[in-house]
């Protein structure tokens, strides 16, 4: 993988769903626009990252790293959110350990989910057929 694939695929996911009522009082998306994005860090809202029973949840994405979820977060943690991605897109592996996190971050991580690696054009053209091998 290159350096341009690897930073280019780096992805902050942020829930819009958990629980619905927090949150749109807690606008993290909105507030992660208005400050300045890690180069090569693309900042997705998703519907829902599983994490339900402790709201407020944003995930660490890229391929070939482990995948990392937070959850409890406060829109006030947006810049340190956006420290930790930086800190994710420069690691080998993902696999952050707590103390690479800023102080308000550490003990937020609820997941860590084993690395997948990047997937050919051919794996994804088999994983977009059909049940009757047509593709869509």
């Amino acid at each position: 993988m290159t350096e341009r694939e690897r930073t280019e695929l780096h992805t902050l996911a942020v829930c819009r769903t958990c629980p619905r009522a927090q949150a749109a009082k807690n606008d993290m998306i909105g507030r992660l626009r208005d400050l300045p994005i890690p180069s090569g860090m693309r900042v997705l809202s998703v519907e829902c990252l599983g994490g339900c029973p402790w709201p407020s949840a944003v995930a660490l994405n890229a391929p070939d790293k482990w995948r990392l979820r937070l959850t409890r977060l406060r829109v006030t943690q947006a810049g340190d959110l956006l420290h930790a991605a930086r800190v994710y897109l420069d690691s080998a592996d993902g696999n952050l350990a707590d103390d690479h996190l800023p102080p308000s971050l550490r003990g937020h991580i609820s997941a860590r989910s084993p690395c997948h690696p990047k997937r050919s054009d051919a794996a994804l053209s088999i994983n977009i057929m059909s049940r009757d091998g047509a593709t869509p």
